[in-house]
């Protein structure tokens, strides 16, 4: 297994740079390990509680705010699939699927993937 380490810059989108540093690095599997930094606007996808479906409906939320963040997730093809957790201001948290988030400050990826 080989360890990679990926920082993404204030005001870059975090999937989309993400995904763009891993086709240029010829990754298309891999495991997130850890995705820590911070972001000031996001979107996330989460279960909706009210649906008795297999697989269970799901809505997206629009974050206009700051937020810590802290997660986790896969590659496939190439694509990147994050849960996140995002902390808010007053000790609240948002979470769920990432869609997409602008970085600020940083954000830094640990992905394990064979070599």
């Amino acid at each position: 297994m080989k360890q990679i380490k990926i920082k993404i810059g204030e005001g870059e989108k975090l999937v989309a740079s993400l995904e763009k540093r891993l086709a240029e690095m010829g990754v298309k599997e891999a495991v997130i390990v850890s995705c820590v930094g911070a972001l000031m606007d996001f979107d996330l996808v989460t279960i909706r509680q009210d649906s008795d479906k297999i697989p269970p409906d799901h809505y997206q939320k629009h974050f206009d705010m700051k937020a810590e963040l802290l997660g986790n997730g896969s590659v496939t093809d190439g694509a990147a699939h994050l849960h996140v957790v995002c902390g808010l201001d007053g000790g609240k948290a948002a979470a769920g699927h990432l869609v997409e988030g602008t970085v600020t400050y940083f954000a830094q990826i640990i992905l394990l993937t064979e070599v």
